[in-house]
């Protein structure tokens, strides 16, 4: 059955977001929770939970499937969680807990890979082939597409763009490792930069946004305080824009790809940290910098959701032998 419906689930550190979507990406009903911070099955029932709100108008022979996306390795064959820096799943069976309570299959996926999936089918990346998705969130996360497809690598644990070290011996990252593009751009990362500011006059302004206590200031202070003008503020997204730019040197110079997408709440709330990526690859990249462009996520918020909904898609029709 050709089923018109899937539900795409993305589960990241901060919020988990489940929508019901349509074939032509639509999402025509929405759920969101915080992530809870009860242990893994406390967040498998959070994401039942948001499934039930947003299926509940439809009959379950509409829904092809479900997708989830995690901010974790993936064993893909074996929809095994390897590994997952900010929540306690490595290990935990997602998927034969989430289909031991609803009607429909489930696909694991990496978050970024999917949000990836979905700028490739919905959004940015629609019209290219070769590309490169890297997510600012509370982690940094990415996914690559090669000739339209998905690049996993041998088990699905390639793409961890956020993982690429960028520093010898540089500042600890969360998932154990130093110098790694995330340890200097993911929300805590920033966050930290940002309190040792706060700390001095010239982190005046960003200590007014958190409200005077510099043991609240988040990155979103950073970037609000930074787009109101503060030069502090703007420095450090500078700052954060250069490491990254360095780091996707590296990308355009191995794979050449069309096109590098910038999504997560702190990279589409940064247009200059995008723009100042883009000059560092222009001045420091090979013959394939004239090749790519570096453009912002055009799906924000639901690139997850809208990923994990194709993939449900592709893999429901590909069982009944449809083609995309």
């Amino acid at each position: 059955m050709h089923a018109n419906y899937a539900i795409g689930v993305d589960v990241g550190g901060t919020r988990i977001a489940v929508g019901l979507v349509d074939r032509k990406g639509r999402i025509l009903r929405d759920a969101k929770a915080l992530t809870p911070r009860g242990g893994p099955f406390a967040i498998v029932d959070a994401i039942i939970d948001l499934i039930g709100e947003v299926s509940c108008t439809v009959q379950a022979g509409e829904i092809s499937g479900i997708g989830v996306g995690l901010p974790a390795q993936i064993d893909f064959a074996r929809q095994h969680v390897e590994f997952c820096t900010n929540l306690p799943l490595a290990g935990v069976d997602v998927r034969a807990l989430v289909m031991s309570r609803v009607k429909h299959q489930v696909i694991l996926d990496n978050d970024g890979n999917l949000a990836a999936f979905g700028e490739s089918r919905y959004g940015a990346a629609r019209t290219v082939r070769h590309f490169l998705m890297i997510t600012l969130g509370t982690g940094v996360g990415g996914g690559m597409f090669i000739g339209k497809e998905p690049y996993r690598g041998f088990r699905g644990l390639g793409a961890e763009v956020g993982h690429m070290v960028v520093q010898m011996d540089g500042p600890p990252c969360p998932c154990g490792g130093n110098g790694h593009i995330e340890s200097y751009l993911g929300r805590p990362a920033l966050a930290a930069r940002g309190r040792e500011l706060a700390k001095t006059y010239r982190g005046a302004a960003i200590l007014e946004q958190a409200g005077g206590d510099p043991d609240v200031l988040t990155a979103e202070d950073i970037v609000k305080a930074a787009l109101a003008g503060d030069e502090a503020a703007t420095e450090i997204l500078m700052e954060a824009g250069v490491i990254l730019g360095r780091g996707l040197v590296g990308l355009v110079n191995l794979l050449n790809p069309q096109m590098i997408v910038v999504g997560g709440g702190i990279g589409e709330a940064c247009p200059f940290l995008i723009d100042r990526a883009a000059e560092i690859i222009a001045a420091e990249g090979l013959a394939g910098k004239r090749d790519v462009k570096v453009v912002p996520a055009e799906l924000g918020n639901d690139a997850g959701v809208l990923g994990a909904a194709a993939l449900a898609f592709e893999e429901s029709d590909s069982k009944e032998g449809l083609s995309r």
